[in-house]
C-alpha cells in the first residue's frame, strides 16, 4: 500500500485531520442509526454507480435524502490522489442527523489475504423470515453492525476466518460482510433473500449481470457437495470458501479466477451463456 495516503472528508466541512475523531460527537452515529457504503478503489472507484443506488436506498428507509451528485463528487474528491495500480477502500457514512463523512483508507491485509480462500462456520441468526417492517430496516446497509462484527470475533475465537449466518429453520442467509454464491451441477446459485434480512450485495448483483445466477434455499451441509463456494464483497471480492465447520470445500480456481475477475473490477463482458440472472441489489 505504498503511497496511498489516508484521507477523511466530512460533508459541509471539507478535509479534516485523517486520524480526526468525526464522530466524537455524534449521538445519531455512536447509536447506529445510520447507513453506509464500503467501496473498493482500483484505477477508479469500482461500482460506484451500484453502490450510490444503493446509499440513495438506504437513505430512503431512513427517512433522509442525500444529493447523488454531491456524494459522487465527495467519492472523487477523496479518492483523486489514490495512485494508479494501488487499491484502496473507500466508505461512505450517513448518521441520520449526524455527521456525514467519506473516508479513504488501505484495504485491510486480512482482507487481502481472505481473497486467496477463507474458513468459515455456521452460526444461527433468529428468525427465519422478516415481515413487512420497515422499521427494520432489512435492506438497509445500515451502520449498527455489532452483532456483524461479534460473529466474526466469535469465529475468530474458534479458529475461523469467518461466519456463515444460519436461520431459525437452518437454511443459509449471508456472512456477516457478504453474500453467499455457490455452484452445482454447473448452475450459480444464493440463498433467497426477500423477506429474510440478507442485503442484496452490489457484488452478488455484478456477477448475477454476467451468470445466471438463481436464489435457492439450501442447508449448510449441502454446500459440501457442490463445486463450490465463495463469500462476495465488494473489499474481497470473491473468496473462496475452503473449510465450513471443519469440513473441506471443494474449491474450482478457475471459477474463483471467474468470479475474482468480475467482484474486484477487471473482467469486461459476458462471462456466460447468460447476460444476466435473477439476482438485484
Amino acid at each position: 500500500m505504498s503511497g496511498l495516503r489516508s484521507r477523511t472528508f466530512v460533508r459541509g466541512v471539507g478535509e479534516v485531520a485523517a486520524d480526526a475523531p468525526v464522530a466524537a460527537a455524534d449521538d445519531p452515529g455512536l447509536r447506529g442509526d445510520g447507513f453506509f457504503e464500503t467501496l473498493l478503489v482500483r484505477d477508479g472507484i469500482v461500482r460506484l454507480h451500484a453502490h450510490l443506488d444503493r446509499f440513495e436506498r438506504s437513505a430512503a428507509a431512513f427517512g433522509v435524502r442525500v444529493d447523488r451528485r454531491e456524494w459522487t463528487g465527495i467519492a472523487e474528491a477523496v479518492t483523486d490522489a489514490v495512485p494508479p495500480g494501488v487499491e484502496a477502500a473507500l466508505r461512505l457514512t450517513v448518521a441520520r442527523g449526524g455527521v456525514e463523512f467519506a473516508t479513504v483508507r488501505p484495504v485491510p491485509a486480512s482482507v487481502l489475504r481472505g481473497r486467496a480462500g477463507v474458513r468459515a462456520l455456521t452460526l444461527p441468526r433468529g428468525t427465519a423470515t422478516v415481515p413487512d417492517a420497515p422499521w427494520l430496516l432489512a435492506a438497509a446497509k445500515t451502520s449498527s453492525y455489532a452483532v456483524n462484527s461479534a460473529a466474526l470475533r466469535e469465529a475468530a475465537r474458534r479458529g475461523a476466518d469467518d461466519a456463515v449466518f444460519v436461520d431459525a429453520g437452518g437454511f443459509v442467509l449471508e456472512a456477516p460482510t457478504a453474500n453467499v454464491l455457490w455452484r452445482r451441477d454447473g448452475r450459480w446459485r444464493t440463498p433467497p433473500q426477500a423477506g429474510r434480512a440478507v442485503l442484496p450485495g452490489t457484488t452478488l448483483a455484478a456477477v448475477a449481470a454476467q451468470v445466471e445466477v438463481t436464489e435457492v434455499p439450501v442447508r449448510p451441509g449441502e454446500l459440501l457437495d457442490g463445486e463450490g463456494v465463495w463469500l462476495l464483497s465488494s473489499l474481497r471480492g470473491a473468496a473462496p470458501l475452503r473449510a465450513l465447520d471443519g469440513r473441506a470445500v471443494s474449491v474450482d480456481e478457475d471459477a474463483t479466477a471467474l468470479l475474482a475477475g468480475i467482484a474486484l473490477g477487471t473482467r469486461c463482458g459476458s462471462a456466460g451463456p447468460s447476460s444476466g440472472g435473477t439476482i438485484g441489489g
